[in-house]
């Protein structure tokens, strides 16, 4: 395996600096292959990258989260069913669950549901609207008090701020023979090479880790797990968030601004298919 270091944030590898992107340094190591970038206020870090900014302005998140409530339920059912060929509804943790859309999905599929999300306005309309269990918290010192079947780490590990502390975690709140079920960006797919520094997910400070097929697994072998399986999601996006998407990484013009607030206000609600060319879920087994 080729991840020798203890910790991703003092590894003593030598680093290659690939680019610059919104002011921070994208790194690659030269012995792993993983790519990153350093957290400067990590105290600070989760409600400042977190904000209610990034739910609802599109500061390099949603435009209006909760305006996709409705595809969030029908992708947390799709996952629902994908994890029913591999085992029986348990306990599952929805780590970055947001307001638990996803999570809602597991517990109309008969899972017992638990989720941690920094944001505690997401968090708190999950607790009241969907009545759900819903913890204010980052994943590198989230403690739950029990063990989970299934934790569910959709379009999150590449947010973790402490990687090795955050995935020491998943091992620990992982019962023996439990799952970890895993969507993620794949930085060496086509449309990555293609768009370089202006691939959508190079996005900091709100994502900090960059992750291939190989890179991924060898994380998690490194943390006690074997690889199971993989596939591409079936996603959706509104128009609205891929327009905030395209604004946040490509050329800022006058015209184009006033281009993509006609088009938000007028057709922004339109959901669209997302093309499946950089996405992918896995599935690990904790050994």
């Amino acid at each position: 395996m080729k991840k020798k270091c203890a910790s991703f944030l003092n590894c003593p590898e030598e680093k290659t600096a690939l680019f610059t992107k919104n002011g921070h340094q994208i790194m690659e190591c030269k012995t792993c292959g993983h790519r990153f970038t350093e957290i400067r206020n990590v105290e600070s870090h989760l409600s400042e990258a977190y904000s209610d900014e990034y739910f609802f302005e599109g500061k390099g998140g949603y435009p209006n989260y909760l305006e996709e409530g409705k595809m969030l339920l029908r992708s947390g059912a799709r996952y629902a069913k994908i994890m029913s060929k591999y085992m029986k509804p348990g306990e599952v943790l929805d780590v970055g669950c947001a307001a638990g859309f996803t999570l809602k999905a597991f517990e109309n599929a008969g899972w017992q549901c638990c989720g941690v999300e920094p944001n505690d306005t997401v968090a708190s309309y999950g607790r009241k609207e969907l009545k759900l269990d819903i913890r204010t918290g980052g994943m590198e010192t989230f403690d739950a008090g029990q063990k989970f079947d299934l934790i569910n780490l959709i379009q999150v590990i590449g947010h973790f701020y402490d990687l090795d502390k955050a995935m020491e975690n998943v091992r620990d709140l992982s019962k023996p023979g439990g799952f970890v079920l895993v969507e993620s960006w794949d930085m060496k797919c086509l449309a990555a090479r293609f768009f370089g520094p202006s691939w959508h997910e190079y996005c900091p400070p709100s994502v900090v880790n960059w992750f291939s097929d190989e890179t991924l697994s060898q994380l998690f072998k490194y943390h006690g797990f074997e690889f199971v399986a993989q596939g591409r999601p079936s996603k959706k996006i509104n128009l609205k968030h891929g327009l905030s998407i395209i604004a946040d990484n490509s050329s800022k013009s006058p015209l184009k601004k006033k281009l993509f607030n006609f088009l938000s206000r007028t057709l922004g609600k339109l959901v669209l298919p997302y093309p499946p060319v950089d996405v992918k879920w896995y599935l690990f087994k904790k050994i």
